[in-house]
């Protein structure tokens, strides 16, 4: 059943979220740059949530992934924004054992820092970083940059004179459990979560643990992001990657009626080998069918979500601005899964959705219908 966000909803949820983002929207002190699609290259990345490399640490399966990444992005000439929650300090009370840990992948970051070219910004599970004193004492030395951010405005001069705006920031503004009542929230993650995840061996991609609620606060952010023209967010924060349609449309199934019957056929002529691949195409259909992925279709497409670096398997994902486009891109565990037919990597195996900037730009700035976000199931067969 697809859920559906428009003007209605969830006022008590939003309202709070509203108001912290547009106070930060409309800061005249928040820092503001323009950008060029057809010239400047960003990557942007969020949600590591590293910890000390122990079981309830959910970046250590993601750091092949992340730093495969980090060596393609630097020689590519790209700005690493690493838009908050990088470090996991709600798990993890003294962030120098992540420091100790990660040495090698703060090393990767430090070089795009050298060049002027890494933008940190602080979520709610690194939400310390926003006091000054410890940033400088303590993240400054490990990142290599002076300054952290709460969000920026990237501005778009679009033909005809219009600028559209970009806004990035973490997303988790507004939310009684990362703000308000973050000190109580931090307590059964840091004392009860990680003693689960390390007997259990279980990921936690927080706060994305309910879809429900990740629901909400997508369609929360969505509807922001439409309250005014010229406009787009990039957040993270809900580890859901939103990108039009969040997750790429898998392939087309046969019919479990056509392919039980290519089974048993098989079965019938004694042909095992026959028999086994039409099994376990039965059994991928089955559960593609039981266990349907998201897809998040957003009108017009004002909301863009990163990810996360701290999905189960491995992967990352994360949200390119560059060469005239804006790309949803992934970066696998299994790093062969981004192999040309010849064996070779190919990097445009990377790009799960784009979409020209510029024509994005002109979706927002004077939308034809009223604004929509749609959750549904992604159903590749009929059962």
């Amino acid at each position: 059943m697809a859920q559906q966000a428009s003007a209605g909803g969830d006022e008590k949820y939003r309202a709070p979220i509203r108001q912290r983002l547009n106070g930060l929207f409309t800061d005249r002190a928040l820092h503001e740059e323009y950008y060029d699609p057809t010239r400047d290259r960003i990557v942007i990345f969020s949600d590591h949530h590293r910890g000390k490399g122990d079981g309830a640490d959910d970046f250590a399966r993601c750091e092949y992934a992340y730093r495969a990444a980090l060596g393609y992005y630097f020689d590519q000439g790209y700005r690493l924004f690493l838009l908050g929650d990088v470090e996991e300090l709600w798990e993890e009370s003294k962030a120098e054992n992540v420091f100790g840990h990660y040495e090698s992948v703060y090393k990767l970051e430090r070089d795009f820092a050298k060049q002027g070219r890494l933008e940190r910004f602080w979520g709610n599970h690194d939400l310390q970083w926003a006091n000054l004193k410890q940033f400088r004492r303590r993240l400054a030395p490990q990142a290599g940059v002076s300054h952290i951010r709460e969000a920026m405005r990237l501005k778009v001069r679009r033909d005809g004179g219009d600028e559209a705006t970009i806004f990035l920031t973490h997303g988790h503004q507004g939310t009684p459990d990362s703000e308000k009542w973050a000190w109580a929230a931090k307590i059964p993650v840091r004392f009860v979560w990680p003693v689960v995840q390390r007997l259990q061996g279980m990921s936690a991609t927080r706060p994305a643990v309910d879809a429900m609620v990740r629901g909400r606060h997508d369609r929360a952010l969505f509807a922001w992001a439409c309250e005014q023209r010229n406009r787009i967010l990039i957040a993270g924060h809900t580890h859901k990657p939103v990108f039009g349609n969040a997750s790429p449309t898998p392939p087309t199934r046969p019919p479990v009626a056509e392919l039980e019957e290519q089974r048993q056929a098989a079965r019938e002529a004694g042909d095992r080998d026959a028999a086994s691949v039409a099994a376990a195409e039965l059994e991928y259909t089955r559960a593609t069918i039981e266990r349907p992925d998201d897809a998040v279709e957003a009108t017009p497409p004002t909301y863009f979500n990163t990810g996360c670096c701290a999905f189960p398997d491995g992967d990352i994902t994360g949200i390119e601005l560059a060469d005239g486009q804006i790309r949803l891109v992934r970066f696998p565990a299994q790093f062969d899964a981004l192999d040309a037919d010849d064996g070779s990597f190919d990097p445009e195996q990377r790009i799960l959705e784009q979409a020209d900037l510029y024509e994005v730009l002109d979706a927002v700035a004077a939308p034809a219908d009223p604004p929509q976000l749609i959750i549904r199931p992604v159903m590749p067969v009929e059962p």
